[in-house]
């Protein structure tokens, strides 16, 4: 028995005679004649019955027809499914990220891939660099999202990209209504009570440090933290500007831009064991998606 036999039988009983089935179907009726054959050979008995010009089911068609039907709905739904999977339309992709890259383009390109491809299921898990090499060690997941450097040879680097790092406060921070530009980064950073470090990248963090004379009022907070820190009127911080873009325009917070602030960033890399060619078609389909926006 196979799907041919089925979209035979079924079409035929829908339009009432072999030689209309053998039509639509673009065949010659002896072709609908031997799949009708075959399947009653399978089936143990006759399908079909003629009363005058007219065909009609027997007990036996009229019993098979419903699961003949679910059969073709379901092969017809499989071989679709299949398809979308090889080109990429649908299928699974677990990821890691780290706890402060879950929000901005991170988000907008998730929300983005689930309007356009809603049979392609993200899982997405959070933790550090570290957990993020183990979660792909162990199969947990099959790509990351990690912080560079990271110095482990058979892990390979599919996307990089860069996030700019600002300097903010709270509005209401005596700061704020200073002239900042006339302003140091070693005075700014003296008048934050306290400054928040957050360890962004070795460059970003060494920088910071530098600037901690032993008279500075200083903490050492996870990005989540010192935002929250920040926006509780304590503080200044550095922070990335996805993560602080649509608080600044809300004026919830400011940026500070004292002249010798150098360019900081964090390095970003969209890591897997295996090559991007290697990847599930869906798996690809998400690299595409971030690769576009970047």
């Amino acid at each position: 028995m196979d799907i041919n036999q089925l979209k035979a039988f079924e079409h035929v009983v829908r339009l009432g005679s072999f030689s209309k089935a053998a039509r639509y179907l673009d065949l010659s009726q002896p072709t609908i004649s031997m799949r009708i054959q075959g399947l009653e050979k399978e089936v143990g008995g006759g399908l079909f019955y003629r009363a005058g010009k007219r065909i009609e089911l027997t007990e036996a068609g009229k019993a098979f027809l419903p699961y003949a039907r679910q059969a073709i709905e379901i092969v017809t739904k499989g071989i679709e499914r299949a398809q979308l999977m090889q080109e990429g339309k649908a299928g699974h992709v677990a990821i890691g990220t780290l706890p402060s890259y879950t929000s901005g383009m991170f988000s907008s390109v998730i929300a983005d891939l689930n309007i356009k491809y809603p049979e392609i299921k993200v899982e997405i898990h959070t933790g550090h660099n570290q957990q993020i090499i183990e979660m792909l060690y162990d199969g947990f997941i099959k790509m990351g999202f990690m912080t560079k450097p990271y110095f482990n040879t058979d892990i390979k680097s599919i996307l990089t990209f860069k996030e700019p790092l600002v300097l903010v406060a709270h509005p209401s921070h005596p700061i704020v209504s200073s002239s900042v530009k006339d302003l140091s980064c070693a005075e700014i950073i003296k008048e934050s009570k306290p400054y928040i470090i957050v360890d962004w990248s070795e460059e970003s963090k060494h920088y910071q440090k530098s600037m901690i004379s032993p008279r500075v009022d200083y903490l050492e907070l996870p990005p989540a933290t010192a935002l929250d820190f920040v926006l509780a009127y304590n503080g200044i911080t550095l922070l990335t500007e996805p993560m602080v873009s649509d608080l600044l325009e809300e004026k919830k917070l400011v940026q500070l831009q004292p002249a010798d602030l150098p360019a900081l960033y964090r390095e970003i890399a969209l890591v897997s064991l295996e090559t991007e060619q290697s990847l599930s078609p869906a798996a690809r389909t998400f690299v595409h998606a971030f690769r576009e926006r970047l």
